[in-house]
């Protein structure tokens, strides 16, 4: 009798959890896999562009040093950190209503406490500590009422 035909799933989005599903499943060999995204392109390398011409992000892509599953991809990969992570960088992120954060990329910021305890690598915080405290002020349509309840429900998440 012929062997029976592999399953084959499909993963929706390309997104960092779609692409380790796909890559995590493809390396089984028990299936093959199909990964669909609403880019054209969900690698990055063709941009993808609004109506007036603009690129945008369909969602969220990015290298944080502080994701040990990203790090363990470039180990895996053979890359060298230095080509992949950059010391800091800015994200801004928008709303219909305009601007609503910009937020750090970064893998050597510090959060410096003004000299009561040594500044502490961004990066080491587990994640999302990091992103929260960086980004605490930049949120500035926010209310400090709620930005501090982010802050509270990021800690009672861990």
């Amino acid at each position: 009798a012929p062997p029976a035909p592999l399953p084959h799933y499909v993963v929706v989005g390309a997104g960092w959890g779609g692409w380790g599903a796909a890559k995590s499943l493809a390396q089984s060999g028990r299936c093959s896999v199909t990964l669909l995204d609403v880019l054209p392109d969900p690698t990055g390398a063709t941009p993808y562009l609004s109506a007036t011409g603009k690129p945008v992000e369909a969602g969220w892509r990015g290298f944080w040093r502080d994701y040990p599953n990203l790090c363990d991809l470039v180990d895996e990969l053979g890359l060298s950190e230095s080509a992949v992570f950059t010391e800091w960088t800015e994200s801004t992120l928008y709303s219909p209503a305009g601007e609503e954060v910009t937020a750090p990329v970064f893998s050597a910021a510090e959060l410096d406490l003004g000299g009561v305890v040594p500044p502490l690598p961004l990066a080491s915080l587990p994640s999302p500590l990091g992103q929260v405290f960086a980004t605490f002020p930049a949120f500035r349509r926010l209310p400090v009422v709620v930005r501090a309840c982010g802050v509270s429900a990021t800690l009672h998440s861990r």
